[in-house]
């Protein structure tokens, strides 16, 4: 007969099972923090990071920025300069024609005062001989002191007009001696014309100092064109533009004059 072995049962000790989860919970805990202690560091270089790329971001932004308006007044320069060389161009092409209106001027001043000398001649010789009523004398005597006076303005015409062929200096103290002596000359043709110079005058100073200003050989663009903006904001430009006012106006004195004398002599 056989014998039937006794069944084991299946038990649990408590303290074993508190002992599994205790490790397990032990293990736990080292592996979160061995997980922090390799992971937090690469966290933390990820947040310098992304200041680091905030701040070249932010950098970069703001150069865009500079950039831009960089563009943008280099755009204005350059319209600017090109403004300057039609000017300049425009300047030039209005000295040569000055020049040839001047000359043309000269030779028909000339012409009216050769008339003129000639009809205070004649007027003198008619006041001195003929038999004139009061009346009429005293508008021969009339014509015959506008026609000395117009001869006198023709000479400071003719002394104002060869200060006008002259080249612009080039330096600030013969500008300021060239326009003062223009200006000495121009006042005997027309007072109006005093004033006139006196914005010339007025504007030396500024343009002399603007030159004085010019960036070297080695200055960047931005610099030249900063230095061409200066010229235009201070109104240092605007010199040669008064220069070529005033040339006008007194040419156009000369021409009224020479107008009211071909009507004497006619």
């Amino acid at each position: 007969m056989s014998k039937k072995r006794p069944v084991k049962r299946k038990t649990s000790s408590p303290s074993l099972r508190n002992k599994l989860l205790g490790s397990i919970v032990v293990a736990f805990l080292f592996g979160s923090i061995f997980g922090y202690v390799l992971i937090q560091p690469q966290i933390d270089d990820l947040a310098t990071n992304e200041v680091v790329l905030r701040s070249e971001i932010n950098f970069l932004n703001n150069r865009i920025n500079e950039l831009e308006i960089k563009e943008s007044e280099l755009s204005v320069s350059k319209n600017t300069i090109e403004n300057l060389q039609t000017k300049l161009g425009s300047y030039e092409k209005d000295q040569n024609e000055l020049s040839q209106e001047i000359s043309v001027l000269n030779n028909q001043l000339e012409q009216i005062e050769v008339e003129l000398e000639i009809k205070q001649d004649e007027l003198g010789l008619t006041v001195q001989n003929a038999q004139l009523s009061e009346q009429e004398l005293d508008k021969a005597n009339l014509r015959l002191e506008s026609i000395k006076s117009t001869i006198l303005k023709f000479e400071n015409d003719k002394l104002l007009l060869v200060e006008l062929r002259k080249e612009v200096p080039t330096t600030r103290l013969q500008a300021q001696e060239h326009w003062q002596n223009v200006k000495v000359i121009a006042i005997q043709s027309d007072p109006n014309l005093g004033t006139k110079i006196d914005r010339v005058i007025s504007m030396i100073n500024p343009y002399y100092d603007w030159l004085e200003n010019q960036p070297g050989v080695n200055a960047t663009e931005a610099e030249f064109f900063n230095w061409i903006i200066e010229g235009n904001i201070s109104g240092a430009l605007n010199y040669t533009e008064e220069i070529g006012k005033f040339q006008n106006d007194a040419l156009l004195t000369v021409i009224i004059r020479m107008d009211a004398a071909l009507s004497i002599v006619s």
